[in-house]
């Protein structure tokens, strides 16, 4: 009863973007940014993007669009960025027509999915992109020895943490992967860039 509690108010785009800078949002923005910059994608679509942190990484030329489940993140995204576009939706059934998006970011939406779902969102973000359009991964993975990722996955709604081997293995059987590294800041993450095989 607790934990539902406390997910609904993590919920809120206000409390939401507060959890995000405690658990180092802020250094993973520098990561994706030096990753993302030399792409330059036109049409960007973020699969989970919650309340659109990501959206300042991108020129302001770039469409961006923010997909999510949760309409109380996407209304503080539209209250914030006047310039994207907003979308309910769920990264296994995408509402976008095929081929039309340089870039899918998929940031911290592995570990909600089980492995059919995670293999439905891989499947939909090649569809949805054009041909040698890039798949940007981020998220953390399971790493027992690490004390605070540890007591960070039971607080977690995400329920399908996976080792930085089985979310690789996932990763390539759809995508050809160009950039893969791993870091730690209170979990071990990965970040991953892939290219949409012809």
């Amino acid at each position: 009863m607790l934990m539902k509690l406390l997910h609904r108010l993590a919920a809120h785009p206000w409390i939401y973007d507060r959890i995000q800078i405690a658990a180092g949002h802020d250094r993973v923005l520098e990561w994706l940014s030096k990753e993302i910059a030399p792409l330059s994608p036109n049409v960007v679509l973020d699969i989970g993007g919650g309340t659109g942190a990501v959206r300042n990484l991108f020129s302001t030329n770039c469409q961006y669009i923010c997909l999510d489940l949760e309409m109380p993140k996407l209304l503080g995204f539209r209250s914030t960025v006047s310039s994207g576009l907003a979308v309910l939706g769920d990264a296994t059934s995408v509402p976008i027509s095929d081929g039309c998006i340089d870039m899918v970011i998929c940031k911290s939406v592995t570990h909600h999915l089980t492995d059919l779902m995670l293999e439905q969102a891989f499947d939909e973000s090649r569809r949805v992109l054009r041909t040698n359009g890039h798949l940007l991964l981020f998220d953390a993975v399971l790493n027992r020895e690490l004390c605070a990722g540890r007591l960070l996955w039971r607080l977690d709604r995400g329920s399908y943490p996976r080792t930085e081997v089985e979310l690789r293995q996932k990763f390539a059987s759809k995508f050809k992967i160009i950039h893969w590294e791993k870091f730690v800041i209170y979990h071990e993450y990965v970040l991953g860039i892939g290219i949409r095989p012809q």
